[in-house]
């Protein structure tokens, strides 16, 4: 009983059954709405449609990739193909296994389509005939009397090889989309961080690994230094120190990697420092505020009771009384503010880098204006598991198709007066370019022509 379980659970119908159901799983996880995908989305339509959003919850249809069936499904899959490599072991080592066994008759071996007749020199003798082989890397058991070669004899292992790779891909593939968190998280200049949950950004909420934790990095934001050349943004470079005092240079494409998560540039703002006084000069309110506002769109902030609404003009000029910019260069950076009080609009004016602007009973100063980014923050621990798996998948595809198995069985006879080698040959792949292979080492060796095929 038990080892007719084993044969269905390594079958191939069994394989194609797991491959056609997660297939269907995954169909399903496209056309069903995931909660982890839709968020906040999902009590909206839970209210709207309580009875079909219960019934899915049930089946474990809204959130289908981390379900009891997948995962078992999952389960399943890896022990089939781990059962499959296992049978597959003594296959590949009866292929690399040579024996005198396989010594065979030249002429009369079947399943060999190469089959010649060479002349060799008098002068040539058996010992040469079969270093000449090993000296093109073939394998040679027996003598001249009759021997069997065999080049890239250890080229089966490749197909093991490719399995074991392809089972890394899935587990690296099923372990990174489980251990998986991603967020988003403005930092300015000057900010620190350590990890901290609650500081990532709410839109999007972040997406919490269902195995793990979430990253647990500590560093500081030194200084953003973006870099824009004849109008066109060319790069950014954000100077990070972390817990060590080891400091890293994040650029576009550069992210700052620490263990298994990384830190990627994914926006950049302005934030200044607002400082609200009274009309005695006493400070009401000050404040580093993040503004999203590099691309000409108004942004709004609140302070000390009031509310601004500001646009930023990263090299200001005044054209026929209308606000612009000449550049995206920062070359001349002034805000233009509107203050409101109780909804009433109480002032509003330029204000510049160390500038300040008069209000009805306040006055606003910026005394500094730095910049804030935005990390896209995503861990995985499967990665390393997956590029490994991807590495030997191509290390085996080369050495099984570059590197293919050519066998050969052959004897020195006696022919009509003269000295014979007989030979028959084989490969797995290319047989036109291996049999141009056997022709031209065989005529190497002999010193001659064939004389018959």
């Amino acid at each position: 009983m038990f080892k007719k379980i084993i044969k269905y659970l390594s079958s191939l119908r069994f394989t194609i059954l797991l491959i056609s159901l997660l297939g269907l799983i995954f169909a399903l996880g496209l056309w069903v709405p995931q909660i982890n995908l839709i968020k906040g989305l999902y009590f909206v339509w839970q209210k709207r449609s309580p009875g079909l959003v219960a019934f899915l919850d049930l089946l474990g249809l809204t959130s289908i990739y981390t379900s009891p069936i997948t995962v078992t499904l999952w389960v399943l899959f890896f022990l089939n193909l781990s059962l499959v490599l296992w049978q597959r072991i003594p296959v590949v080592k009866s292929r690399i296994a040579i024996s005198a066994a396989k010594i065979t008759d030249p002429e009369r071996s079947p399943g060999y389509p190469f089959k010649k007749t060479y002349t060799i020199p008098a002068d040539l003798n058996d010992e040469t005939l079969i270093n000449q082989l090993r000296k093109r890397r073939f394998t040679v058991l027996g003598d001249a009397t009759g021997f069997y070669g065999v080049k890239n004899r250890f080229s089966p292992l490749a197909f093991g090889l490719f399995h074991v790779s392809f089972y890394l891909i899935l587990l690296g593939g099923l372990i990174s989309i489980y251990t998986e968190f991603v967020g988003f998280i403005d930092l300015a200049q000057g900010e620190s961080f350590h990890g901290e949950l609650n500081r990532y950004n709410t839109s999007p909420e972040p997406q919490m690994p269902k195995f793990g934790a979430p990253p647990d990095a500590s560093f500081t934001v030194k200084s953003i230094v973006p870099r824009v050349t004849h109008n066109t943004p060319t790069g950014i470079s954000v100077l990070l120190v972390d817990g060590n005092g080891k400091f890293h240079d994040v650029d576009i494409n550069r992210p700052y990697n620490t263990g298994n998560t990384s830190f990627v540039f994914k926006h950049l703002g302005v934030a200044p420092l607002f400082v609200l006084k009274d009309a005695s000069g006493k400070e009401v309110a000050g404040s580093y505020v993040k503004l999203d506002v590099l691309q000409m769109k108004p942004d709004k902030f609140a302070l000390g009771g009031l509310t601004f609404t500001a646009t930023f003009y990263p090299d200001f000029v005044l054209e026929e009384g209308k606000r612009a910019t000449r550049s995206m260069e920062f070359n001349n950076p002034v805000f233009f503010i509107v203050a409101n009080q109780d909804g009433k609009r109480i002032g509003e004016g330029l204000v510049p880098k160390n500038g300040a602007l008069e209000l009805s009973g306040y006055r606003l100063e910026m005394p500094d204006m730095p910049f804030w980014v935005r990390f896209y923050v995503i861990k995985q621990h499967g990665i390393l598991i997956l590029y490994a798996g991807f590495l030997l998948a191509s290390i085996g595809v080369i050495w099984r198709l570059l590197f293919f198995r050519r066998e050969l069985v052959g004897a020195v006879r006696e022919q009509d007066g003269a000295r014979c080698l007989i030979v028959a040959g084989r490969s797995e792949y290319y047989k036109s370019l291996a049999e141009d292979e056997f022709e031209k080492m065989f005529t190497e060796i002999a010193g001659e022509k064939k004389v018959e095929g």
